[in-house]
């Protein structure tokens, strides 16, 4: 794998445990090392750590909190 791309996986340690799950990744980057781009957005999909999702959790946070206060 080329230096740039293990610089940049250095930045998280969580991407390294992804690399475990998604092994593929691993070949891929080392092939075609311009698709880091795919490979952080695959991560942020599955980690869920996209805007939308972190919205969503505050969402349901709030859902939750206005139940509890109801009652």
């Amino acid at each position: 794998m080329r230096s740039e791309i293990i610089q940049q996986l250095n930045n998280d340690v969580d991407y390294y445990y992804f690399l475990k799950e998604k092994p593929v990744w691993i070949k891929i980057l080392s092939i075609y090392p311009n698709r880091l781009k795919d490979f952080l957005e695959d991560y942020k999909v599955i980690r869920k750590k996209r805007m939308i999702d972190k919205i969503d959790d505050v969402n349901v946070f709030l859902n939750l909190a206005e139940t509890f206060l109801k009652k």
